[in-house]
Formats: structure tokens, C-alpha cells, sequence
């Protein structure tokens, strides 16, 4: 009774999270907010919170909620990006290698973070963890962009390093106020109360 109880959670997890997903990818165009998951403060600066799902995902479920989380955001991004003009910035997100491939890992890695650092206290995992999980985001799909469309990675990552910053706190922020929430750690609980 006990593994389908887990099982039923893991499914629900799953699905609430790639719901939220979805949700945060869905084009406003209202203002800053391109999307509710991608907001863009004047002409350079622009903060994408996207992943954030995948990360939460590896760490209450483990990697391969993760996984299935990070990738249902990576073929959503493909589908948007399917559905914009030519020439759109966004339209190089149809190559499935750049859109859906780095955003398999986001999850995993998040998940292998917070069990490596068992021992530490909870908020310095999942800060860490959600530190870990936005790289992976951003190094791979600047790799991808890199190596599928020949630009340089390092000029690329430079370009983006304001936007990668803001990104690595408002993650961290997010993280741990919902894991914190749904683990109960805020109240001192133990143990998953979702």
C-alpha cells in the first residue's frame, strides 16, 4: 500500500509540475512579462525562471521526475518556438538539440546536488541544488547553441552573465520557499507532507 501511495504522489508531482510549466511558457506579451516564466526588464537585462519546475521536480521525486519534468518543458519550448516567424531570436529553439536535449539534465543534476550534500544544512542544499540546476540550464543550451550554430560559447555566456545571475537568486528564492513549504523544513517537520 505504502509504494503505491508513493507512486500516486510521484505521478501527481509529475504532472502538477509539468502543468506549471506549461502555464509559465504560455506568451503574454503583456509588458516585461513575455511569459509568467520569462520576464524581461527593459532591452538586455531578461530573467527566466522555466526551469525552476525540473529543479523542484529532482529534488522532492527524485531524477527522473526531474527528467520527465525538464523534458516537458524542453518540447514545449520546441513547440512555441515551431510556432514563431522566421528570423524571431526565439526560432532557434526548434533544433530539438538546443530546446530539449539541455533540459533533460536539469532535474538530475538538481537531484544529485542536494543527496551529495546529505550532511549540509537544508536551505544550503537546495540553494545549492537550484544554483546547480540553473547552470546546467544555461551552460547547455549556450553549448547547444555553440555547437549547432558555430558561435562563440564563451562571448555567448558573457552576453547572458547579468540575466545568469538575477536567474541563480530569484531560483534559489523560489526553491527553497516551495521545497521548504512542501517538506514541511519551514515548521521544522520532517518528510515530504505533500
Amino acid at each position: 500500500m505504502q509504494n503505491t501511495s508513493s507512486t500516486t504522489r510521484k505521478l501527481v508531482i509529475t504532472a502538477v509540475l509539468i502543468a506549471i510549466s506549461i502555464v509559465m511558457s504560455i506568451p503574454l506579451n503583456m509588458g516585461p512579462f513575455i511569459s509568467l516564466g520569462f520576464i524581461a526588464l527593459g532591452p538586455v537585462i531578461a530573467i527566466t525562471i522555466m526551469h525552476v519546475p525540473a529543479i523542484i521536480g529532482g529534488i522532492l521525486e527524485g531524477p527522473w521526475v526531474g527528467l520527465v519534468v525538464g523534458g516537458a518543458f524542453g518540447v514545449f519550448s520546441l513547440f512555441l518556438a515551431s510556432q514563431q516567424p522566421a528570423g524571431s531570436p526565439n526560432a532557434i529553439f526548434v533544433d530539438p538539440i538546443i530546446s530539449v536535449v539541455p533540459r533533460l539534465f536539469i532535474g538530475p543534476v538538481a537531484w544529485l546536488v542536494y543527496t551529495g550534500l546529505r550532511s549540509a544544512n537544508m536551505q544550503l542544499r537546495l540553494i545549492f541544488s537550484a544554483v546547480a540546476g540553473t547552470l546546467t540550464n544555461t551552460l547547455l543550451v549556450i553549448g547547444a547553441i555553440a555547437l549547432r550554430l558555430n558561435v562563440p560559447f564563451f562571448a555567448t555566456l558573457a552576453s547572458v552573465s547579468v540575466n545568469l545571475v538575477l536567474e541563480l537568486i530569484v531560483a534559489s528564492v523560489i526553491v527553497v520557499a516551495v521545497v521548504s513549504a512542501l517538506r514541511g523544513t519551514a515548521s521544522g517537520r520532517t518528510g515530504s507532507s505533500v
